[in-house]
């Protein structure tokens, strides 16, 4: 009789300490999933064209060089003929008076916006 007891006891203790280890396996993953960042919410995709005074193709080619990898930047298009800068850019990253200054801030006076997008779709 005493063997059976024990052997119940220790049935019942298996059965507890796998429970337990279960539901701790349970709690690690569940925090594991929660303890994820969401997915960043991406803001609206705007267009604006500056009218940038460029002198040549080496002007052009350091606004393409700097301005496509300002923050929220999608797409840069620069014409050289048109004298502006059309660009693509996340709302909700950036803004058009902070990508007018970082052209700016290279030593190109913008005089204004142009509605419509640019005319070309030259990358030049």
């Amino acid at each position: 009789m005493k063997k059976t007891i024990i052997l119940t006891i220790a049935a019942l203790m298996t059965v507890s300490a796998v429970t337990s280890v279960a539901s701790t396996v349970t709690s690690a993953e569940s925090s594991v999933l929660t303890d994820k960042k969401p997915a960043k919410k991406k803001g609206e995709i705007k267009e604006v064209t500056f009218n940038v005074h460029l002198h040549c193709e080496n002007c052009v080619k350091k606004v393409q060089e700097n301005i496509a990898f300002e923050k929220g930047v999608k797409d840069l298009h620069v014409c050289l003929e048109d004298q502006t800068v059309s660009l693509k850019y996340d709302a909700a990253k950036t803004s058009e008076e902070t990508l007018k200054a970082a052209i700016e801030k290279l030593g190109y006076p913008v005089s204004g916006k142009r509605e419509g997008g640019h005319s070309h779709g030259h990358n030049n």
